[in-house]
């Protein structure tokens, strides 16, 4: 067989409608899902920081996406990716592993033997929704797969916050230079206080709740908003009695 069909072979292989009536219910709802305007759609989960280009298409084959643009700088976009990947499931790793090998290589055939040899198949012929013999299903955004319109310059940590704070100014002598804020997280009964000044790092307040929780990292977040360590708690709407959630 030539590699034309070889590659026809394995296109099939991985595009195959199932034929046990189970697995055939979950692919009909799994192309239900694959549309940009389902409100299971993977890439809902990141519209903080991408937007979908309806109608627009970038990529060919099974890498072929829609168009979107991001707030990420290319720094952040490729942080969010590498925090993708290593956030899926360890049950699951034999699966991520293959997708991962399917989106990265460079020819679409050797993709499609990665992806059949793992027993996973392709929704709508696309990596962006796969599926193996279980029925189990995979998502992948399309940030993942394929760089978006244009990067920003300015990074989306940087966007938005208090620019050029200092003790002697308006906004700060209004916020208020000492705050005691509330740290919420499962590793803690309540709500614990702890008291800064506008002044201190990020890496200072992590370097508290770490110091109580006993751990060793943790992050933190402000209405869904993460608070990034080369900036400062000024460089926040922080005051008194603000909640910071902490994932440890």
């Amino acid at each position: 067989m030539g590699v034309c069909g070889v590659k026809h072979t394995q296109a099939q292989s991985v595009n195959e409608v199932p034929q046990n009536q189970r697995i055939l219910r979950l692919y009909q709802q799994y192309q239900q899902v694959f549309q940009i305007t389902h409100h299971l759609n993977v890439n809902h989960k990141y519209s903080s920081y991408i937007t979908l280009i309806p109608d627009k298409f970038v990529g060919t084959g099974i890498k072929r996406t829609n168009l979107y643009t991001t707030k990420l700088s290319k720094e952040e976009w490729n942080d969010k990716r590498k925090e993708f990947w290593e956030s899926r499931l360890e049950s699951e790793a034999p699966f991520w592993h293959a997708i991962r090998q399917a989106v990265e290589e460079k020819e679409e055939s050797q993709s499609l033997i990665i992806l059949a040899n793992a027993d996973l198949k392709l929704i709508n012929n696309s990596l962006q929704l796969l599926y193996n013999s279980q029925g189990q299903k995979f998502d992948v955004p399309v940030f993942m797969i394929n760089e978006p319109q244009q990067f920003p310059t300015v990074k989306f940590c940087d966007a938005n916050i208090i620019q050029n704070f200092n003790e002697g100014s308006f906004q700060v002598t209004k916020l208020s230079y000492n705050k005691k804020v509330k740290i919420r997280s499962s590793k803690f009964p309540t709500d614990i206080s702890i008291e800064i000044e506008t002044k201190d790092s990020i890496v200072v307040l992590k370097q508290k709740v770490q110091e109580i929780a006993k751990v060793g990292t943790c992050r933190l977040f402000l209405s869904g908003r993460e608070l990034h360590d080369h900036h400062q708690v000024g460089n926040y709407s922080i005051s008194n009695g603000t909640i910071i959630q902490a994932f440890m």
